[in-house]
């Protein structure tokens, strides 16, 4: 079941928008929700790397393990969230179009066999595309 997608032509290169995404310091100045990762391996950006990830959403903080199980240097990386109900699977993938922009794609996919889940995020989805439109725009202004 999708719960996101976003797709936007940012007029920066992929090395710039990547720069900002790998960072989690950056994040943090774009994502109102992210407070941190807790890395369980070395490397913090590679295939295979593990990490927990804290939100804090409504004044309610949130911890969830998750592992990148894909990543192209300035270009890709796809992170699988393990949670009770099912597996959130989110993208993030920069192509160059000319020498100073980049289209910009994010998707997001929680895939589970709870019907009932499968309801209440249906339910919930208009509100994370708000919060989630709303960060991306935050990343888009800091790429200029």
């Amino acid at each position: 079941m999708e719960l996101y997608s976003y797709e936007k032509k940012i007029k920066a290169p992929p090395e710039h928008v990547f720069k900002v995404v790998e960072d989690d310091d950056k994040l943090k100045e774009w994502s109102s929700i992210f407070e941190g990762n807790m890395y369980y391996t070395e490397e913090k950006r590679a295939e295979g790397t593990k990490f927990r990830t804290i939100l804090n959403v409504l004044n309610k903080t949130y911890q969830f393990k998750s592992t990148i199980t894909k990543y192209e240097e300035n270009r890709f990386i796809e992170v699988e969230t393990a949670l009770r109900q099912g597996i959130i699977t989110s993208s993030f993938s920069v192509e160059p179009t000319d020498a100073t922009a980049s289209d910009v794609q994010v998707t997001s996919y929680f895939n589970t066999d709870s019907k009932r889940y499968k309801l209440i995020l249906k339910g919930v989805r208009p509100v994370m595309r708000r919060v989630l439109d709303s960060q991306m725009k935050k990343l888009e202004v800091l790429m200029y």
